[in-house]
């Protein structure tokens, strides 16, 4: 089913060109998921090096996504500094997305930041002062996601995960994992709330929560 993500371009788009993610590197990218074994524990089941381009991809399908991010996208990666499973994970998501430096979601650069979170006051400013569109929850924040959600919705900014769990409670995009491919997970309440509207070319291959 995922496969077809890659076939697909939300209605009335025009393709990505230049150095946005093309379809065989996510192809590539699905394909490696299979059979992998979780390197991050049961509660993030799918790497960040796989779930990223797919997350990226997720993104394309927004039909808010010109209106709503500015010339850039700014991408906070949120992690509880006391956890140093938070701490791995949320490294190994800035490294991947260093690594594939150049690449743009319809044109538009992707720019990661670590933010450790603190209190929603904090994150709050971070995001104010720091640009933030897209928030990745790292695994570590189980007890902070009601917090964490009230001011991505106030604040207009989509929450994305690798922890299943995370989006049955609130946040908006996650993947997961399920007869060892990867599962795309989608909150569509919390998306909503987060201004995010997804294509129904996307919604019919994701696993819908409410």
């Amino acid at each position: 089913m995922l496969e077809a993500l890659i076939r697909r371009r939300p209605h009335g788009r025009r393709p990505c060109r230049g150095s946005c993610l093309v379809r065989g590197a996510v192809a590539l990218a699905l394909a490696c998921a299979i059979s992998v074994a979780p390197v991050f524990g049961e509660e993030m089941p799918v790497p960040p090096d796989i779930q990223f381009p797919i997350i990226l991809r997720i993104l394309i399908y927004d039909r808010h996504l010109e209106s709503r991010f500015g010339a850039e996208i700014g991408l906070g990666v949120l992690y509880a500094p006391a956890d140093p499973e938070s701490v791995r994970a949320a490294n190994a998501v800035v490294e991947y997305m260093y690594g594939v430096r150049g690449k743009t979601v319809k044109g538009l650069p992707v720019k990661p930041m670590l933010i450790e979170y603190t209190t929603p006051e904090s994150l709050d400013r971070s995001i104010t002062t720091r640009g933030i569109d897209v928030l990745y929850v790292a695994p570590g924040n189980a007890k902070n996601l009601a917090a964490i959600t009230r001011v991505s919705q106030e604040k207009g900014v989509t929450t994305t995960t690798g922890v299943p769990d995370y989006v049955r409670n609130g946040i908006a995009v996650g993947v997961g994992r399920a007869q060892d491919r990867p599962q795309i997970i989608i909150n569509l309440a919390s998306a909503k709330a987060e201004g995010a509207e997804f294509d129904a070319s996307l919604l019919r291959i994701a696993t819908i929560v409410k």
